[in-house]
């Protein structure tokens, strides 16, 4: 790929996620409107990318890239606190959730991506919208590395497990906002970053508890396959 294919690829990238960040609704966001943002034509645009799902997956993962990123940068400032101990646990499940907690709650960060992207794969051909990103597990795979030297107790399996659950709360409290409320009764202040951080550790510090210690059955190994997103 040559530098000018790049800077191309990146501008219509840039221009998918004003185009997302500013649409009302899922039609508002077209090939033809990209195009014009990104001041190409829609033949060029198609010359880059297949179809608008291709390039929203494209706009996705770079955008997924840069929060591993602070993910990872916020993992070694722990380990980098704590040598030669290991991490805290706290400060190793900060990184985890942190970035895309925080990045949800600043309308200065392009979240708008992501939520189009889940919305787009409830419908036909979910899993193939959302696997390339789904498959880039290298940074929940350091926090697994990591977790292993701060809970000994568990092995990479329960860690994993514990990890990907360790998401599911972070997703379900992001994407079902509404829901959450109604079941707090309103009380929650959803809105500041860090104290909903602090929330969410209230449930996923325990499960990595020395009390929590129950291996994941044989059998369910077998067949559990996890896939945490963002």
């Amino acid at each position: 790929m040559t530098q000018s294919e790049i800077v191309v690829r990146n501008r219509l990238m840039d221009a998918t996620t004003l185009v997302i960040c500013g649409a009302k609704t899922r039609r508002d966001v077209s090939v033809r409107e990209i195009a014009r943002v990104a001041d190409i034509s829609v033949s060029g645009l198609y010359q880059f990318y297949p179809s608008l799902d291709a390039l929203v997956i494209a706009t996705a993962k770079k955008l997924y890239a840069q929060v591993n990123y602070e993910r990872m940068m916020a993992l070694q400032m722990a380990i980098d606190r704590s040598r030669p101990e290991p991490a805290p646990l706290r400060d190793i499940l900060i990184a985890l959730i942190g970035p895309s907690v925080r990045w949800s709650l600043d309308p200065q960060r392009p979240y708008a991506v992501f939520d189009y992207i889940n919305a787009l794969a409830g419908g036909n051909g979910a899993a193939t919208v959302l696997q390339p990103l789904v498959d880039q597990i290298a940074a929940h795979q350091a926090v697994i590395t990591c977790l292993r030297q701060t809970t000994p107790w568990f092995d990479d399996v329960d860690i994993g497990w514990r990890v990907n659950a360790a998401l599911g709360v972070r997703s379900q409290v992001l994407r079902e906002s509404r829901r959450t409320m109604l079941l707090t009764q309103n009380r929650l202040d959803l809105s500041d970053p860090d104290a909903t951080i602090d929330l969410m550790l209230e449930v996923i510090e325990p499960m990595f508890a020395p009390l929590a210690r129950h291996s994941l059955p044989k059998a369910a190994r077998a067949t559990c396959h996890a896939n945490p997103l963002s």
